[in-house]
């Protein structure tokens, strides 16, 4: 039997438990997939506050026609742009529910996301709980995760040095200030996001909240999918962003000089935070002084401060990588078909010659082991999906999850029971076979 999977519209009979902020500008092109995305979510008693930040496109259109249709939707209209921190806590102050998760508005998350974080949070006694990103959107990046060949077995905990230990500032996912947490509220308190900042706004928030003596926990599950493309805005460093960055660095070690004056691995991290922060402020300068006065007058500079030679040589490599990458993934031949089964399922599925077979089980939770194989999974499917329009054959429950990591398909078949339809969240846009 065949038949068109039908979007269902939940409703949230009890309040929201958990309010999800979003700031857009000018971002109709992903917005309406973001929204779909965490309004589809498993756990439904939610509440998703938009703030548009004056945009000039066609954002607010969108948002009111999708309230219209979903009242968990809460679209807020601002009448000057008051940059990512301004906007974000323009929501804060609006939301209700116990939790507060910030989501971009060109990003998506797997539909159990919210479900996941929340019963890990509870049963770990977290004050703020995080996911590992998958990236996707540009092929030189997809399939890379912001914890890497970091990944553990299990949760493991965020301290305030290991943030600042991370925060490279370079171009590139690296810093932890990139995760995108869910935090009590009562948590958060009075804590909001600097708005003088239009980059490293997050990472300046979590590292105030850790400071604090916040839990912070980290599940190595990457279910937020984070659309890496050229115009990202946290990608982009200049020497007003790096002063401003420098000005709230200063606060941050005045507080950990004052709430932690013993430790010492915190003061340290805080020190080379701020010489790397200076480095970079060095580099910009030296980036606008060639564009300007040319080689001769930067080569001046560059035998005064030799180590940031090292910054023009990395630029470059990493530039030719991806480059490269680039080109050979769309060398590496069309993938039209990804089956997606159970390891004893996988060789019976009816399926072209050529399609990929990938085999899934079922969600990792803090009692199993199965977040490493995880994470291979889901970044071998966004690589995939990187290379072109995918078809999808997808069986079971393990299927439906796996399919939660897809950030695209062209078309997707799934097989699945029929008693489980009533209590299974079936994406869009996929047609169904029931047994």
């Amino acid at each position: 039997m065949k038949t068109e999977a039908k979007t269902k519209r939940y409703e949230a009979t009890t309040g929201p438990l958990v309010s999800v902020a979003m700031s857009n500008f000018n971002g109709s092109a992903y917005l309406e997939a973001a929204i779909t995305s965490i309004l589809n979510q498993s756990h439904t008693a939610l509440e998703l506050i938009v703030v548009d930040d004056a945009s000039t496109d066609d954002s607010l259109e969108i948002l009111h026609q999708m309230a219209a249709l979903d009242d968990r939707l809460i679209p807020i209209a601002l009448n000057k742009n008051l940059g990512p921190a301004g906007a974000r806590n323009v929501a804060l102050e609006a939301a209700h529910g116990e939790w507060v998760a910030i989501i971009d508005a060109d990003d998506l998350i797997h539909s159990q996301r919210i479900e996941r974080l929340l019963a890990a949070a509870e049963q770990l006694g977290a004050d703020a709980i995080a996911d590992d990103l998958l990236s996707f959107g540009s092929t030189d990046v997809a399939g890379q995760t912001l914890l890497g060949h970091d990944q553990t077995q299990g949760p493991q905990r965020l301290t305030a040095a290991r943030l600042i230990h991370s925060d490279t500032v370079v171009t590139g996912l690296a810093s932890l200030g990139y995760l995108k947490p869910m935090v009590r509220r009562d948590a958060l308190g009075s804590l909001r996001y600097d708005d003088t900042l239009r980059i490293g706004e997050d990472f300046d928030l979590y590292c105030r909240l850790l400071l604090g003596g916040a839990n912070f926990v980290i599940l190595p599950d990457p279910t937020y999918l984070y659309r890496r493309h050229a115009g990202s805005a946290s990608h982009r460093l200049s020497t007003g962003s790096l002063n401003r960055l420098i000005a709230a660095h200063e606060t941050l070690a005045e507080s950990a000089a004052t709430k932690h004056p013993n430790d010492d691995e915190l003061l340290l991290q805080l020190a080379q935070r701020k010489a790397r922060l200076e480095r970079a402020l060095r580099y910009q300068h030296l980036v606008a002084e060639l564009k300007t006065h040319g080689v001769l007058t930067t080569g001046r500079h560059l035998w005064r401060d030799p180590a940031l030679l090292r910054n023009i040589l990395n630029s470059l490599n990493d530039r030719r990588r991806r480059v490269t990458l680039s080109a050979r993934r769309q060398r590496s031949g069309d993938t039209k078909t990804i089956v997606l089964a159970a390891p004893d399922r996988l060789d019976h599925v009816s399926a072209p010659p050529d399609a990929v077979r990938i085999s899934v089980s079922v969600a990792p939770t803090l009692d199993n082991n199965t977040w490493p194989a995880r994470g291979t999974m889901a970044r071998q499917l966004v690589e995939l999906a990187s290379r072109g329009p995918i078809d999808v054959i997808a069986e079971g429950l393990a299927g439906v999850d796996a399919l939660g990591y897809l950030p695209t398909w062209r078309s997707t078949r799934l097989s699945i029971r029929k008693q489980d339809t009533g209590t299974t969240l079936i994406p869009r846009n996929v047609v169904l076979e029931l047994s």
